[in-house]
């Protein structure tokens, strides 16, 4: 028998990039906007005539997801230091479960790295009133010349120094250097901190006279309010289970909802996404093929209209 579809959590907000959305963002933030906010406070010129605030581009100037992504400059036409806000919508924390996950990519590392901080307002969404930094990535202060990419040469303000672990960057095709340019890593932060309250959340580009930002797959899940938080790890199946190509996902939907699958990592990170169009109330069944994922633990999520349920499941090749 299929096993019924019960609710654990919700995606409170998401958003791939995968289309430019910006045209639908509002440019200041007045204190009690409910849309997504993009607002350049520095007001600089781009020293390569790219928007001056965050936007949108299919053109991969990191290893990034090409088919789109938001991305800031802090190169100007003379040295200056930017100030870009991408501030979400409202969220109601309800309990301690909502989690924020990104990925971000600097187009240099570890000369000229771009720097950002993700902040929380718990009272409105001007830029002022984001206080609380519940991320800091660094940026490159000073040190080295262009070619040298041992990051010990270099130093760098607090917070997580992408590439200096190794890992999501490559040698740029840069003909001036053999300088590491970034590829999208994915983070997240717990909310749980701000239970039982209404936030605003800020991606904060400000680095000074560096380069360039991406930012992509920006998701905050949690639990809806009014609806109560149940275990759902036994009302869906993955078979089989370990896989190593393809798995049939059996649930049960109690009513017509538009249907979608994501994947994520032992660390949280979305790494694949189906989209499986509306689907009527009855027993459904899914088959995703998940060759491309490394061996290790996932979570499964499928989300139905604005409802998701969840479960565990292995690859093993």
């Amino acid at each position: 028998m299929v096993p019924a579809l019960a609710f654990s959590q919700d995606t409170l907000i998401y958003e791939n990039f995968d289309v430019d959305p910006t045209a639908a963002y509002g440019l200041v933030s007045n204190g009690n906007d409910t849309i997504w906010v993009d607002y350049d406070v520095d007001g600089l010129v781009d020293a390569n005539a790219r928007p001056a605030n965050w936007f949108w581009s299919d053109a991969g100037f990191s290893t990034v997801d090409v088919t789109g992504c938001l991305f800031s400059s802090s190169w100007f036409g003379s040295p200056g230091q930017a100030k870009n806000y991408l501030i979400l919508p409202p969220i109601q924390v309800v309990d301690g479960n909502a989690v924020i996950s990104w990925k971000s990519a600097p187009r240099q590392t570890p000369l000229y790295l771009d720097g950002y901080q993700v902040m929380v307002s718990t009272t409105d969404n001007i830029e002022t009133s984001f206080t609380d930094t519940i991320f800091a990535a660094a940026e490159y202060l000073a040190g080295g010349p262009g070619a040298d990419t041992t990051f010990s040469n270099f130093t760098f303000n607090s917070g997580f120094v992408h590439g200096e672990d190794g890992t999501y960057c490559e040698y740029s095709g840069d003909a001036d250097s053999t300088r590491l340019i970034g590829i999208m890593r994915p983070q997240s932060v717990s909310l749980a901190a701000y239970s039982g309250q209404t936030i605003y959340i800020a991606f904060l580009h400000g680095s000074f006279d560096d380069n360039l930002i991406s930012i992509d797959d920006i998701l905050v899940t949690g639990t809806l309010a009014g609806i109560k938080n149940i275990d759902a790890d036994t009302k869906i199946s993955v078979s089989p289970n370990p896989a190593s190509n393809m798995v049939k996902v059996n649930y049960f939907l109690p009513g017509t909802a538009q249907v979608s699958a994501h994947i994520f990592d032992s660390k949280g990170a979305l790494v694949q996404s189906f989209e499986k169009g509306m689907q009527v109330s009855g027993n459904q069944q899914i088959d995703l093929n998940v060759s491309s994922l490394a061996n290790g633990k996932y979570i499964l999520q499928i989300i139905a209209g604005s409802k998701f349920t969840k479960t565990s499941f292995i690859v093993a090749k």
